[in-house]
């Protein structure tokens, strides 16, 4: 996890370096330096985080690894807001000379308390991995944060019943939709909704077989085929190493026809572009077939373009109400508390915009809040939360355009 939120900090400090040139001026070498300094810690960090399970001394550098990440990210951002603030007046005017030093020497502390990390990890034998490129970096590090899995079902959810229950009509007993799409926003619920259907017992007892399948931004089709049809044929132990040496054309092959031979509920989750289901498409018999397809996709013309027949369900934000019956759900409000906690909590759930992850993530943080003070504090620095998460969810949800 320190490893991806390390990684989305410096893509968001390396964006801001790009697009916010000018409003950064000679504050941009400084912000350069932090970068590199960073990127110097994250070849400490692979090593530090494959051990940190056997050392409670490692485990606490890598939190603090990740804070410094967060707090790396707000300097540079805080600073570009301030300078935005003032647009149109001189540069050295008291007000931007001020906001000026006081980056300088923000930065100047970060790289501190980077430079002492990095002593203290080296002087523990934790060893700089350069293995690989940025780019396998960052697949590696988005991969592990967007993966998903079937069996990871959400207790805590809000207003997903009725949704349910109408994809799972959709599915059983409506023959003319081969394909059913949610599509929506990254963060608005698509994968747990889908998971929700994948699980009621009506559709476990309609369909024969199964298959959950994650794509992500970078397909890869040999992948994709061998997890499917591992899912829906249970093979054994013999049967499942077959299937990993089969050439790919055979794979498709195989897959097509057991779709065809019985009634299966295929899983595509997150698939991002047309170009991604082209190389899934010669696998699947849509439109020849009783087997289904539940896919979710940001991109309602991705959906369409996999079959123009299909439904599409459209996941909206959730309405305040449900917000913060969702915020109460994750910030485990203490026994007895008053109107004021209730009062700071939907003031703190409207800067969410309906937006589910948000709302989670503000709810986990509360949840170890346990005063009023704490409460306090947390809507004082609501703004600096929010964007992280939205900066976090940027990174993993919209950084491709499709």
């Amino acid at each position: 996890m320190a490893e991806a939120i390390l990684f989305c900090a410096l893509e968001r400090i390396g964006d801001l370096l790009i697009q916010q040139a000018d409003f950064l001026g000679k504050v941009g070498d400084e912000v350069q330096l932090l970068q590199t300094e960073l990127r110097r810690m994250q070849c400490f960090l692979k090593d530090a985080s494959a051990r940190q399970e056997e050392d409670q001394k490692i485990r606490s550098w890598v939190a603090e690894i990740r804070d410094v990440a967060y707090d790396a990210e707000d300097v540079v951002e805080s600073y570009i807001l301030k300078v935005v603030s003032r647009r149109g007046r001189s540069i050295h005017t008291i007000g931007n000379m001020l906001a000026t030093w006081e980056v300088g020497s923000e930065i100047e502390d970060i790289k501190a308390k980077i430079s002492n990390l990095t002593r203290s990890l080296e002087t523990y034998g934790i060893r700089p991995i350069r293995e690989g490129d940025d780019s396998r970096f960052a697949y590696e590090g988005r991969q592990q944060l967007r993966r998903t899995y079937s069996h990871l079902v959400e207790d805590d959810v809000v207003g997903l019943e009725d949704k349910t229950k109408e994809l799972v009509t959709l599915l059983v007993k409506e023959e003319r939709y081969q394909v059913i799409s949610i599509c929506g926003m990254g963060g608005l619920g698509k994968t747990t909704l889908a998971r929700k259907v994948y699980h009621q017992s009506e559709v476990r007892r309609h369909f024969d077989s199964f298959a959950w399948a994650y794509i992500s931004q970078q397909c890869q089709a040999r992948d994709v085929f061998q997890g499917v049809l591992i899912n829906l044929t249970s093979p054994t132990k013999e049967e499942k190493e077959r299937i990993l040496q089969l050439r790919e054309e055979e794979l498709v092959k195989k897959l097509y026809q057991i779709q065809w031979e019985k009634k299966c509920l295929v899983i595509l989750d997150d698939l991002w572009t047309m170009q991604a289901w082209n190389s899934l498409r010669p696998a699947f018999p849509i439109g020849k077939s009783r087997s289904k397809i539940l896919l979710t996709t940001r991109n309602k013309d991705v959906a369409t373009y996999v079959d123009p027949k299909a439904l599409i369900h459209e996941v909206q934000c959730l309405t305040e109400e449900m917000s913060w019956e969702l915020l109460q759900k994750k910030a485990m409000l203490p026994g007895g508390h008053d109107f004021t906690w209730e009062r700071l909590g939907m003031k703190m759930v409207r800067h969410c915009g309906g937006l589910p992850v948000a709302i989670i993530v503000l709810g986990g943080l509360l949840a170890t809040k346990h005063t009023l003070k704490d409460w306090e504090m947390v809507y004082r620095n609501i703004n600096s939360y929010l964007r992280r998460v939205k900066a976090m969810n940027k990174n993993l949800e919209e950084y491709q355009r499709c």
